[in-house]
Formats: C-alpha cells, structure tokens, sequence
C-alpha cells in the first residue's frame, strides 16, 4: 500500500486542519493524548480504518477501494514520525481561513493593527491564567474582524483552539522577528496581573507616542502590529545599546 499524507501544518487542507484541530481538543486531558491524535490523524490522512487485530497484524481497510491489508504494529513507531509534527504546535503556520463568513486576519497579524494586537495579547494572558472559554471567544472576534456590537459567529471547540493556538504560534514568530524587545520571560518575572498588563500596555504607547497623546489614536488604529513592533525592538535595542555603553 502506498500513502501520500500532508509533511506538515503548510501542507494542511482547510478540511484537514479542522480534523486536526478537533482531535488535539478532544484528546486534550489525557496523558496520552498527543500519541491519539496523531494517530487517528495518520488514518485519516491514509484514507483507512482499522477493522480489527489479527495474528498477523492490524486489519485493515481503505474506505473509498475497500482493499483490505495488513499492517505491521512494527511499524507504527515509524509511521507516526511522519505527523510528529502535529505535537510541535509553536511551529504552525496556518489558520482555519473563516469561521462563520467573518474572515480570518493573515496568520503573522502584519495587517492587524497595533491596538487590536494589545487587546489580543491582553486577552490570550488573561486566558492564560483563567482558562475561561469566554477569553477565547473574544481573541477569536479579534482575529476574525468581528465588528464591535455584533453577534458573530458561535465558535466551536476547534475553532477556539485553533485560535489560540494560532496566537501562541503568532506570538513565537514575533518573538523571533522582534527578539529585542520581544524577550523570552525569565524565572524572576512576577506573575502577570490585570494591573501590569494594563501597565505594560500603556509603556508601549507611551514609547509610541513619545508622550504625544494627539499620537495615540494613529498608533493604535492605523499603524499595523509589525510596524509598531519593529519601532518598539529598535527602541529596546538603542536602550540596550545605552546600558552597555554607560552603565544605566
């Protein structure tokens, strides 16, 4: 039997990425999780189901010829190296592209703007030590360009992951894009509160801005996240430059 599958997150269908998507949320509390998904993954994409165990192997069946063949447990360790990428969630590079007929922002966030980006990454923390659902739905009305005061779409359960874990995967690329301002946190770093998000945020306006606040509504409405961003690193740089230099 010969089998072509997708050799990363790139290579993804719409249709495919969703199976993926709903599977790591359906695994998600087991220990093993990881292994399931990215087994049930590899059958999907191989077009197959598996029947039942015999002396001599898995038995098998493709679904649209429904030829039968036998598959060597041996093998398994070896097949699933082909979706080992499916654990490396940091390393995704795409999105589900609309949810609801709302259409998804490019997956780096170039074109998002800047205020957009502070109120996603104010958001994606504040879910990280909540774990509210509701963080979620709110990133994912950013994401998707739902306009303030509608409806929008009822996310489902892959779509919000799916959500976050494309902030996350976003935020890894502009830390590599961005690596002077965009520090890895150290083991010293208090934990995140509302108050220091809400600081955080307004010491990069105020950088932004130079303390001009006739500024502000440029920055954060028509200035797009990777232009704010390359200011802010190359301030974070000069500063950097400073300290060395002189000390403090």
């Amino acid at each position: 039997m010969r089998f072509t599958i997708p050799k990363g997150w790139k290579e993804l269908t719409q249709e495919q990425l969703r199976y993926v998507l709903r599977l790591l949320w359906l695994y998600n509390d087991r220990t093993d999780g990881i292994d399931r998904a990215k087994m049930a993954a590899f059958v999907h994409f191989c077009g197959f189901e598996v029947v039942r165990r015999t002396d001599q192997g898995w038995l098998c069946r493709q679904r649209k010829s429904g030829d039968a063949f036998l598959l060597d447990p041996e093998l398994l360790p070896s097949l699933l190296e082909s979706v080992e990428w499916i654990a490396d969630t940091e390393q995704m590079n795409v999105r589900i592209e609309q949810v609801g007929g709302y259409k998804a922002v490019d997956f780096e966030l170039q074109e998002l703007p800047f205020g957009k980006y502070l109120e996603a990454e104010n958001i994606f923390q504040s879910y990280l030590q909540s774990k509210q659902e509701r963080s979620l739905s709110e990133l994912a009305r950013i994401l998707y360009l739902v306009p303030d005061g509608s409806d929008g779409p009822a996310f489902a359960e892959e779509e919000l992951l799916g959500v976050f874990l494309w902030f996350n995967a976003a935020k890894q690329l502009l830390g590599r894009m961005f690596p002077n301002f965009l520090k890895p946190a150290g083991e010293s770093v208090e934990p995140v509160t509302q108050e220091s998000l809400i600081e955080a945020t307004r010491a990069q306006i105020r950088l932004l801005t130079k303390g001009d606040v006739t500024k502000q509504k440029y920055i954060l409405e028509e200035t797009d996240t990777w232009t704010a961003m390359a200011e802010l690193d190359a301030l974070a740089k000069e500063a950097e430059e400073i300290k060395r230099k002189y000390g403090k």
